[in-house]
């Protein structure tokens, strides 16, 4: 049976989230594969858990536990994952064929673990380095996806240490207030705030700052956000699930890891009841975007529709939630493809290569 690696936790502000994403992944795949689960504990250790799996969103970096090194090479001189076992002196090899990467943010979506992954010879699903690294900098994405053609929200970045005057200068570029301030490589709604007048402006900046040098300021679109659950690459080629479409009733934006109540301040539709000259478009961008910013294995892109018909670009999700209310899982289970049999299948494709 293949030996499928799934990590989670992680540095981020996003590490709960990647153990509920983990979890519902370990069910879905329970009995396909052999599963090695190696999680990353929020101080950055990697650690071989070998207990039950049911405990992977609870405390289980407390018990049944081995330090896990992740050691580079290629070829005859292969590396990979070890084992440094308590009493022992040499590492121990941790047999695994292929890693699924299921973690969140910095650390994990960035580029930064599936470089160190392919360093050591380790095949994972996914995107790849420069895919995940330009999904999670929204910079670098909005500049691609509209180089690709698809309409991006004006944006201006601003780096730690910018003075009053540079604030309120992107905030003119942008078309002035409100705009959206975000750190600019996140991958969800934390440290993401809506600024309508200079004070909520400067709170806001603050606020992306604690958790990123460098911070996006963009233009606020009205209108409702779209998503597309993207699977495939150039060589396999691309499919998608059905298009999500999130009304937002509260607080202005949405926020699905609200956790006593994930959808309290928003209208999920899925299907969403976009007309279908409007849908086609959607899709269209969503694929173009995909593509544009060399996305593979599976990534959500988000869009707006705004109430003229106008599809802006907002952001890729390149390793999205995959939690039992993420909305990659049901896009594809609305559309006849549950979570299980869309990881399998991307994970023979991958060991086919």
């Amino acid at each position: 049976m293949t030996k499928l690696a799934i990590l989670f936790g992680g540095i981020s502000t996003e590490h709960d989230i990647s153990c509920k994403s983990a979890d519902n992944v370990i069910n879905a795949l329970a009995g396909r594969f052999d599963l090695v689960l190696i999680g990353i504990t929020k101080a950055g250790e990697w650690l071989h858990y070998t207990g039950d799996a049911a405990d992977v969103t609870g405390d289980w970096e407390s018990h049944d536990v081995e330090r896990v090194l992740l050691m580079p090479g290629m070829g005859e001189h292969a590396g990979g994952f070890f084992v440094l076992r308590e009493g022992e002196d040499v590492p121990v090899r941790l047999d695994v064929d292929v890693a699924l990467p299921v973690m969140h943010g910095q650390g994990g979506e960035d580029g930064t673990l599936q470089g160190a992954l392919e360093t050591c010879g380790v095949p994972y699903v996914g995107c790849g380095v420069l895919a995940s690294a330009v999904c999670m900098d929204k910079d670098a994405s909005h500049r691609l996806a509209a180089a690709a053609g698809v309409r991006s929200p004006k944006c201006e970045v601003l780096y730690r240490g910018a003075t009053i005057t540079d604030a309120l200068a992107a905030v003119k570029s942008c078309g002035g207030f409100p705009v959206f301030v975000k750190p600019a490589r996140g991958g969800s709604s934390i440290g993401v705030s809506k600024a309508t007048d200079e004070a909520s402006y400067q709170k806001a900046i603050a606020a992306a700052f604690a958790l990123d040098r460098k911070v996006a300021v963009e233009e606020a679109i009205v209108g409702d956000e779209v998503g597309c659950a993207v699977i495939g690459d150039a060589v396999h080629g691309v499919r998608m699930g059905e298009v999500d479409q999130i009304v937002v009733t509260g607080d202005g934006f949405f926020r699905i890891h609200l956790e006593k109540n994930p959808g309290q301040n928003t209208e999920l539709r899925c299907p969403s009841d976009l007309a279908p000259e409007l849908l086609a478009r959607v899709r269209e961008a969503g694929e173009r975007v995909y593509e544009a910013l060399g996305c593979e294995g599976f990534a959500r892109v988000d869009l707006f529709v705004t109430p003229e018909g106008e599809v802006v670009f907002n952001e890729v999700n390149s390793t999205p939630g995959l939690t039992y209310y993420s909305r990659f899982p049901q896009m594809m289970r609305v559309a006849g493809r549950e979570l299980g049999d869309v990881l399998a299948d991307l994970i023979a494709d991958k060991l086919a290569e």
